[in-house]
């Protein structure tokens, strides 16, 4: 019996935590209709003409073959088609654009270049906002049809008026087919007025005598044209009433037409009576059984039904009788057809009700053997059989910093609330269920009562909830940014990991790779730098083993924010685009986790005086932490929000900000790096508020050697400066035993010492601390240290650099323009031509009595190159000898 002509139901969303390629999700997948050969040139052309405007609309009841004509006209044509089978879970506004974004990827890959390749990032920055993918398909390069298929499921009013926004013309390059049972929500009115809706209803769909004749003759059943002509008569062109039509004729006995009558309502009683009464007991029980699956593999099959014939049996379904569909994306896998689910599901409820509970269990027991703890929830929670759903919690919480969030929070809001009480992996339910909602009082509250009901477990026992306790404990310290709590208690979490057995906790690797990051994240924000650095960085590589998708961009994120405030720039930068990769890539670029990666990327921009990019990024991290901010994330948002007004000179707002982020918001927040770094912000501005003096008055206390960051006696030295106290800022640069080491601070303290050299009459040290602070500077593209101390000599000194190297050239010239002096061409006398770096080497010998042979053996080269040397100098200086070279070169500062 064939029943290739019905619709596609798949329910799975997205991807589980932990799988490989034959467990992918299978709902980008067109449904196969190689052995349904029936072409039907009225219906393509209908397509074909649709297609050209913006939305073409099939709409019929169930069972009129509206997937099928649509995936065999996909399958035809040339145009790139995205599919994507709907279901209730993409009433979610994320979960629909992510899976949008995933179908359009999917027809990137099978049509290069026709798609472009940078939707994700179009897309990204506003996953969950449909309207965002207006963007999108402003960057098609050529049309491209999105077909969703059983768009009946879709109902959420906010989904629905975002949609409706979506829907209007004109849209050049996207073309949508809606597959849907009845009548959309979404407003087709204006589309009809506009000319851009096409509609093929149940009328187009009904088979024709000659269709029918050709579907049926396909199905071995040869019929005279006037009983074709009754079947389709009785049946309206319906294409599983004349499928069972054929079946009923073709099938032991040979039934006739006429004895198939045209009342086709009664589908269930027609095919409990005539088809499952027809299968051995055997089949009957297995197509019953098997059914509260939506899909199955032979090893689902058999764990269901306690047999061992599974994969044989579907295939011999899916060969013979077409109770199943085959998924193109996963060929072991099979689906019932939607219809025939129905009725089985309704046979198994009324002729073994007290079997249902029992075969959810069994497969909620596969599920959670191969590691599809989400799946196995929704089963166990079908069964309501809640002591199971809270093990299975157990396991399954580490998924709330995965891809799998919003089904993980969908299946776990199908529990009474009553049943919450009932164990402590109960409780544990209700407090991922208020982590999810940024309830951090509540979690508290709810972790107490789960360690209270442990009381009178054994310690083995007590083991695996014991971690999810922990962990979620250390996720409220962190957001509350008690940094001193967590780090105590992912130490706890990690010895505790270490002793328990994997078979009893299958999550160890996502709870350790969550622990390892939240010890990063505790050490960067109280001080230890290096530590952090090694918790991150295992955290990231854990997560990635793991596939915790969340842990693993927040770590990175975190080592980007480590790198840029005490390390290298230019290392900050690669973190932060492997992150921003990675988040593009899930779908997860607004997501609470991903907000250091935005705060880093700013604070890379702010030090390459790019303001544009840093506001961008810093708008990018508001938008993800807006609604459940961390206090990390809160403070540093202000704090970025101050440095962005100070460089746009609003004082007075970057103060405001400043004084936000001494609010006690979070009354247990304990994170000194943060709140040094912001004292560090109001010291500058102080600075440029031509207050020094309260900068020097806030670091008198703690000014010992040792006890003051790189970056905060810079700011006493330029306190100094700025009293022209040089004596006082001298003793601060002399000063050695930073607690931290900054790539950023260095180059400004190299800038500060040449110029408090410069100041003191050593022109010599002024030109090479300027120079090494170019050197380190250049290949990180610091910039703001040069832009914050310019003023005074510093144009000149970078003018005086630019005569005595060629290395540089452009990074130099690039900071003469931004600190509003002269380049060294401007600079320079006429005739006066930059000097080499050798050049340069050779001119500081040339004051002393040394002849050419010696330099030449000083700098271990020949005399004929130092003298090849000193002819070039003698010329870029415009002078033609060595003692009139030495006047000029001291006359421009050069030595």
């Amino acid at each position: 019996m064939a029943m290739q002509n019905g619709e596609a139901h798949h329910q799975e969303t997205v991807p589980p935590v932990r799988t490989d390629a034959a467990l992918s999700s299978p709902r980008l997948s067109r449904p196969r209709v190689e052995r349904s050969r029936l072409y039907r040139p009225r219906l393509t052309d209908l397509l074909d003409s649709g297609v050209r405007r913006l939305v073409t609309l099939v709409s019929a009841g169930p069972g009129w073959g509206k997937t099928t004509m649509v995936a065999a006209w996909a399958a035809t044509r040339p145009l790139p088609v995205a599919w994507l089978t709907l279901d209730p879970y993409d009433n979610d506004p994320q979960i629909f654009a992510t899976h949008v974004l995933a179908a359009l990827r999917s027809t990137a890959a099978a049509a290069p270049g026709r798609v472009p390749g940078d939707i994700d990032a179009l897309l990204g920055d506003h996953i969950g906002r449909i309207r965002a993918l207006g963007r999108v398909i402003g960057r098609l390069r050529m049309p491209v049809v999105l077909v969703l298929d059983d768009f009946d499921v879709i109902h959420d009013r906010g989904l629905v008026r975002d949609l409706g926004q979506l829907l209007r013309p004109p849209q050049e390059d996207l073309r949508l087919v809606l597959i849907s049972r009845s009548e959309p929500a979404v407003p087709l009115h204006r589309l009809r007025a506009a000319g851009e809706l096409s509609e093929i209803r149940t009328a187009d769909l009904a088979f024709t005598v000659a269709e029918a004749t050709e579907l049926l003759s396909g199905q071995g059943v040869l019929l005279p044209p006037d009983e074709v002509a009754l079947l389709v008569r009785r049946t309206e062109g319906w294409a599983v009433g004349l499928q069972l039509a054929a079946a009923f004729v073709a099938g032991p006995g040979g039934g006739s037409v006429a004895d198939f009558t045209g009342d086709l309502r009664p589908v269930d009683e027609y095919l409990s009576g005539e088809v499952l009464a027809r299968q051995t007991p055997q089949l009957r029980d297995f197509l019953l059984y098997t059914s509260v699956c939506e899909h199955l593999c032979g090893e689902l099959a058999d764990a269901i039904t306690l047999g061992t014939a599974g994969q044989r049996m579907l295939e011999e379904l899916e060969q013979v009788n077409q109770f199943v569909v085959r998924l193109d994306s996963r060929p072991s896998w099979f689906r019932y057809h939607h219809l025939i689910r129905d009725v089985l599901q309704h046979r198994l409820t009324v002729e073994a009700p007290e079997m249902v509970a029992e075969l959810h269990r069994r497969a909620a027991g596969w599920y959670a053997r191969h590691d599809l703890v989400v799946d196995a929830l929704g089963h166990a929670v079908t069964a309501k059989d809640w002591t199971y759903v809270g093990r299975l919690l157990v396991d399954a919480a580490p998924m709330i910093l995965s891809r799998d969030r919003g089904r993980l929070v969908k299946v776990l809001e199908q529990i009474p609330p009553a049943e919450f009480a009932g164990t402590a992996e109960l409780v544990l339910c209700a407090a991922v269920l208020l982590f999810n909602a940024g309830d951090y009082a509540g979690i508290r509250e709810r972790l107490g009562e789960a360690q209270d009901m442990l009381a009178g477990r054994s310690a083995d026992e007590r083991q695996a909830i014991e971690v999810s306790i922990r962990a979620l404990r250390g996720a409220v310290d962190r957001a509350e940014g008690d940094m001193a709590a967590l780090n105590d208690e992912t130490v706890s979490q990690l010895t505790a990991l270490a002793h328990v057995p994997p078979a009893r906790l299958p999550a160890t690797m996502q709870y350790r790779a969550i622990a390892l990051n939240n010890r990063g994240v505790g050490l960067l924000w109280t001080g230890r730098p290096e530590a952090a650095e090694r918790y991150l960085s295992m955290g990231s590589t854990a997560a990635y083993t793991a596939g915790v998708d969340l842990v693993e961009i927040n770590a990175l994120g975190h080592l980007a924010l480590l790198e840029v405030m005490f390390g290298s720039v230019r290392e900050a930068e690669r973190l932060v685009r492997v992150a921003q990769e990675k988040a593009l890539r899930g779908g997860w670029t607004n997501s609470l986790q991903v907000v250091a990666t935005h705060h880093a990327a700013a604070l890379v921009e702010l030090e390459r005086c790019r303001p544009g990019r840093a506001e961008r990024a810093f708008q990018h991290g508001l938008r993800a932490h807006r609604s459940d901010p961390e206090a990390a994330q809160w403070k540093m948002s202000l704090g970025l929000a101050a440095r962005l007004a100070m460089d746009q000179g609003r004082l007075p707002s970057a103060r405001a900000f400043l004084q936000e982020a001494a609010v006690p918001r979070y009354p247990r927040a304990r994170m000194p790096v943060m709140d040094r770094w912001l004292l560090a912000i109001e010291s500058e501005l102080d600075l440029l508020s031509g207050r020094p003096d309260l900068v020097r008055q806030r670091y008198a206390g703690p000014a010992r050697p040792g006890t003051l960051t790189l970056s905060e006696r810079n700011l006493l030295v330029r306190a100094a400066l700025a009293d022209r106290d040089l004596a006082f800022a001298q003793a601060m640069l002399a000063e050695r035993g930073s607690l931290m080491s900054e790539t950023v601070a260095t180059v400004e303290a190299r800038i500060l010492s040449a110029l408090v050299s410069e100041a003191t009459g050593s022109g010599l040290r002024s030109g090479d601390m300027l120079a090494r602070a170019i050197t380190m500077a250049a290949p990180q593209g610091i910039r703001r240290p040069f832009l914050i101390l310019a003023g005074g000599r510093l144009g000149a000194l970078l003018a005086r650099q630019g005569l005595v190297t060629g290395e540089h050239a452009a990074f130099i010239a690039d900071l003469l323009r931004m600190v509003g002096a002269t380049g060294p061409a401007e600079a320079a006398p006429v005739g006066v031509t930059a000097l080499s770096d050798r050049e340069t080497e050779v001119l500081r010998y040339l004051p002393t009595m040394l002849t050419a042979a010696e330099i030449g053996e000083e700098l271990g080269v020949s005399v004929n190159t130092i003298k090849a040397h000193m002819r070039a100098i003698y010329r870029k200086l415009g002078t033609p000898r060595r003692r009139q070279a030495v006047a000029r070169a001291r006359e421009l500062g050069l030595i």
